[in-house]
């Protein structure tokens, strides 16, 4: 799209409501090299923060549960505070406290923060 920032065209509100998800015409424009990610119940997908990744809705009766466990570069700066912080956030697992913070040429709208515990409850705004 010309004219268009890179980051606007992944931007996560949609009408002026935060869903978490992309533009309809992002998703058409990218599902044809989506590659499935299957496993049995209990199984972990490890995947970069920046990929863009979803699922099918949840048909069953049972709610879907996940765990997001996150690691970051040590200069890293968080664009909010979690709002379910952990008892090892900002625990350096490798390497040495910089004091410095790491910056990129990019834009976006900042995230809104979630009401809840569970992501879904904030993508179900979309629908």
């Amino acid at each position: 799209m010309p004219g268009t920032h890179r980051g606007a065209l992944y931007e996560h509100w949609h009408e002026g409501v935060f869903t978490g998800a992309v533009a309809d015409s992002v998703v058409t424009e990218m599902k044809p090299r989506a590659v499935p990610c299957y496993g049995p119940a209990g199984s972990v997908c490890l995947m970069h923060t920046r990929l863009l990744h979803g699922s099918a809705p949840n048909l069953s009766a049972q709610p879907r549960t996940l765990f997001i466990c996150e690691y970051t570069a040590e200069d890293a700066c968080p664009l909010q505070a979690n709002h379910i912080p952990g008892k090892y956030m900002y625990e350096i697992v490798r390497g040495r406290h910089s004091g410095r913070i790491r910056c990129s040429d990019y834009q976006m709208a900042i995230p809104e923060m979630p009401k809840g515990a569970s992501f879904f409850e904030q993508r179900a705004k979309a629908n």
